[in-house]
Order: C-alpha cells, then sequence, then structure tokens
C-alpha cells in the first residue's frame, strides 16, 4: 500500500569521510528518488536504541497526528532518539540520498551511531514533508535578492553546500564558514559566483569564540538586496541575527536562521536564559504567518526546539491558579494551546480529567517529559485547535496565550471549532495579552474578545489581569497587561 506519509527506514550503502571530522552517510530506500532538489531540505532521522538492529517506529498511516501519538506510546526505553539533518545529496538514478555527519567529540546519538556506521545499518526517516516545510521555499527568497549571504560553523556545512550548489547561473553569494582548520574545508559545484571565506578558530573550541560574528561584522557587503541565511550555535546565531537587523538595517524577513546546537548543552536538555532572547521575533512571526498553517506550526516548533518561547515559565500562569481556587474550573477540561504542558500538569496533580492539545510536536514531547518529570499521569495530545470536531466535548476550555495569536478570519474559526468542542453551559476561559500593553508579540483588544463570542455565547466576564513573560535583555519574568475573559456556551 502506497504511503501517504513520507515515514521510511533508510539502509547505509556507504560511509565516507569527507574532513577529519566530517562523514557522509550514503542511504537506500523506497521513494528516495521521488525526493526534490530544494535546497536545505529538513529530515528527521531515527536512531535505534542499544540492542536494537533497526529503530522502532509505526507503520505510516494517512494522519500525521495519529502516527506521531502512536510513536510517542512507544515505552521510553524503546523509542528511538531523533535529530534533524540536511539532505546533503540526492542520487535519484540509484534511489539514494547522501547525509553528512559531524564527528565532534560528545556522545551523542547521532555521533555515536555515526562513528560505527557501515554497510547495512537502519535508521528511520520522516521527511521531507509538507507538514514541515517553509511557507516561502528558500530557492524563491534567494532568487529574489540580488545576492546570498552565507554564515555558519561546521554544522552547517551541509546545509550551506547545498545553497551554494543550488545557485543558478549569474547567482552570486558570499559564504562566511568557521571551522577548526584547512583540513575541514570543502569544495562544492556550482553554476554560481561564490565568494568563499573560510575561517580557521585552530584550537579554540567550537562555540567558544566570536570569530564568525566579527568576519561578519567586519566584512564589506556587495551592493543590492541581501537574503541572508545563517546557522550553527545558537547563541552564535543570535549574535549574527541581531548584528545583520540591528547595524545593518536588513529585513527580518530576508534572514533565515536556525540554531542547531547548544553550547553546553543538548536538545534535550532543559533552556537556559539566552535560550529565550529570540522570544520577539519568534511570537511576531507567528502573528505575521498565521495565515500559512503550515508556517504557523514551523514558527512554533522552532520556539519549542530552540526553547526560546517566552510564555514558556516553568509553572502555571497565577492568574489560572487563582480560576481554579475561586472555583471556575469545572468537570472535564481542555486545555487549548497547552504548549508545555504546565496547566495541564497543574490540574491533573489536583484530579481534574484534563487533556491537553498543542499543534506543535515538539511543544508536546515537552509537555509529556514535564509530567513524567513531576511524576504526573497527565493526557497530551498533538491536535489542532481550530479543527476540533465535537467528537469529545468538556465542560471547561482553558485557553492561555492561544487565541491572542490568530488573525481575525482565524479568531472566528477558533471560536467555531470551541462552540463544537463545549457542552451546553461550558465555560471557556480565555487569557490573552492586552493590547494595553507593553507586552512581547502578539496583542488583543477587548473589542476583538468581545466581536469573537458573539452568537452561541454569553460573555460572562471580561476583566484586567497579568500574563507573566519572558521579556526584557536578561530574560526576566514580568507580569504584563492581560485580558481575562469568561464565555458560556449556549
Amino acid at each position: 500500500m502506497e504511503q501517504s506519509l513520507p515515514v521510511r527506514f533508510i539502509t547505509v550503502t556507504e560511509v565516507m569521510p569527507i574532513t577529519p571530522h566530517m562523514s557522509r552517510v550514503t542511504f537506500s530506500g523506497h521513494g528516495l528518488a521521488a525526493i526534490g532538489d530544494e535546497p536545505d531540505q529538513q529530515v528527521k532521522l531515527y536512531f535505534p536504541r542499544p540492542g536494537q538492529t533497526a529503530p522502532r517506529l509505526p507503520e505510516p498511516g494517512g494522519d500525521f497526528t495519529r502516527w506521531y501519538e502512536a510513536y510517542n506510546a512507544i515505552p521510553e526505553p524503546e523509542r528511538p532518539w531523533t535529530r534533524s539533518f540536511t539532505i546533503r545529496a540526492r542520487r535519484p538514478e540509484h534511489d539514494t540520498i547522501g547525509i553528512d555527519f559531524v564527528l565532534h567529540g560528545d556522545t551523542g546519538p547521532a555521533t555515536r551511531w555515526a562513528r560505527s556506521a557501515k554497510p547495512g545499518d537502519v535508521l528511520g526517516m520522516f521527511g521531507p514533508s509538507d507538514y514541515f516545510s517553509r511557507s516561502v521555499p528558500l530557492s524563491t527568497s534567494i532568487g529574489a535578492a540580488d545576492w546570498l549571504l552565507l554564515a555558519g560553523d561546521e554544522a552547517a556545512l551541509p546545509a550551506i553546500g547545498t545553497l551554494i550548489e543550488s545557485l543558478p547561473e549569474g547567482g552570486r553569494a558570499v559564504a562566511y564558514i568557521e571551522v577548526a582548520g584547512a583540513a575541514e574545508e570543502q569544495r562544492f559545484e556550482t553554476r554560481g559566483e561564490v565568494t568563499l571565506h573560510w575561517l580557521h578558530r585552530g584550537e579554540v573550541p567550537a562555540g567558544h569564540g566570536d570569530m564568525l560574528l566579527r568576519a561578519v561584522r567586519d566584512a564589506e557587503f556587495p551592493p543590492g538586496q541581501v537574503f541572508a541565511w545563517i546557522a550553527g550555535e545558537s547563541g552564535g546565531v543570535r549574535a549574527l541575527r541581531r548584528h545583520l537587523v540591528d547595524d545593518r538595517g536588513i529585513d527580518k524577513r530576508s534572514i533565515d536562521f536556525s540554531g542547531y546546537w547548544r553550547l553546553h548543552l543538548t536538545q534535550d536538555d532543559a533552556p537556559t536564559p539566552d535560550d529565550l532572547t529570540d522570544a520577539r521575533e519568534l511570537v511576531a512571526r507567528a502573528q505575521d504567518l498565521t495565515s500559512d498553517e503550515r508556517a504557523r506550526t514551523a514558527v512554533f516548533d522552532e520556539a519549542y526546539e530552540n526553547h526560546s518561547a517566552p510564555w514558556v515559565i516553568g509553572e502555571p500562569q497565577p492568574a489560572v491558579v487563582t480560576l481554579e481556587r475561586e472555583g471556575w474550573i469545572r468537570g472535564t477540561v481542555l486545555d487549548a494551546g497547552c504548549g508545555t504542558g504546565e496547566h495541564t500538569i497543574h490540574l491533573a496533580r489536583l484530579g481534574y480529567d484534563v487533556r491537553g492539545i498543542d499543534f506543535s510536536a515538539n511543544a508536546i514531547d515537552q509537555a509529556r517529559a514535564n509530567a513524567a518529570g513531576h511524576g504526573v499521569e497527565a493526557r497530551f495530545d498533538v491536535a489542532d485547535a481550530l479543527r476540533l470536531d465535537g467528537g469529545t466535548t468538556y465542560d471547561t476550555v482553558l485557553d492561555s496565550a492561544l487565541f491572542h495569536v490568530f488573525a481575525p478570519e482565524d479568531r472566528a474559526r477558533y471560536v467555531r471549532s470551541l462552540h463544537l468542542a463545549c457542552r451546553p453551559g461550558a465555560l471557556v476561559h480565555v487569557l490573552a495579552l492586552s493590547d494595553e500593553g507593553p507586552g512581547y508579540g502578539p496583542e488583543i483588544s477587548d473589542k476583538a474578545i468581545r466581536e469573537a463570542f458573539g452568537e452561541g455565547w454569553v460573555l460572562e466576564d471580561l476583566r484586567r489581569t497579568h500574563y507573566r513573560g519572558v521579556v526584557g535583555p536578561d530574560n526576566e519574568l514580568a507580569d504584563l497587561p492581560a485580558w481575562l475573559a469568561r464565555a458560556r456556551r449556549i
């Protein structure tokens, strides 16, 4: 039967060193020839646990949400490790792809696997997928600019290679690439005009210096409109992006950026204060992109993966705690847009029948980990609050910082969706950042709330309150102006 989800097993056919600290692994697998040639295509690789010859994965079906739920239902000791990678090379005539692995000094599952990889080894792969694709393809953004700026460390080299090699004749690019030394430099075949600046950090460990930032800061940029692509260690990427926006005046929409790794930390570690400094832009981008659902999902996935979501404070909102104490949380509860699960966990600990949903798979991953860390049994599902079908209905719906991210047309969809999910007489509590500000991103007026909860609802209460979030250059917790609304379904 044809698979509608891009989930497959891939088998190693060749392992070839590219440089002393990078290896290209070639994989064969069904359907790999059909993968397109868009640059910087991301996939998720699934690595087997000790004792497994192949990662344990659910059978692919037509519904991503159900597949992901089945994946998370695998007991943690048997659930594969997963990491994101770029497809570096395609050979459609052989139905193979190549993926480059940086062989750095840590002991992460991807590096451990790559150091001993051999023909016949099996991994799982999800993607490339429209579920997580950019709203505007990179090739389109690059083609609309006069020239392309590339900046990154060795972790970004695979993607940089695809971008350079995708340039059309006459396309211009300037690249600044930080590596350990001359032995780590690579050659690229391209029709474009590329100026490469290799930066050798020597004995300085990756992520510990500012060589890449200084090189870009001191550079004389060519004339014309630029599109910038930057990636690598999260702190370095953050500093580069700030320089391009604040010092160079480059439009944020003309910068594609990604923090591939964090100094001293893995993808599985808790966020640091520095991880939160991207918050304002990520939230603003989410608000701009709400009309494109794939883009909206990708932005929030990125915020959770990079631990840069300012609404994640490690505890429930004080306004929500007060609601429960005053008796406004009743019966079965839906935590819509639950994020990392603090409210679901809080209510489950108090004995409520509560379900947390979020359209970000990364958020649900973290919510489940948080519940386990607190020793609380809590239900979490990947689901879209715009598409609640009424199959399950609730007595209370809690919305903490979800309503305000929607564009006006999606607010109406959301409220219709809530109506289906609520039993007659059910209460919906909306905690949203107020336009009376200051806030850190999307804000809403009391008028917008009143207009949204019209026919089919009675708006019983709408008052000023506060929303606690991460703000300021020092990433401090602050109480921001907010609205708290209570609507009853008729």
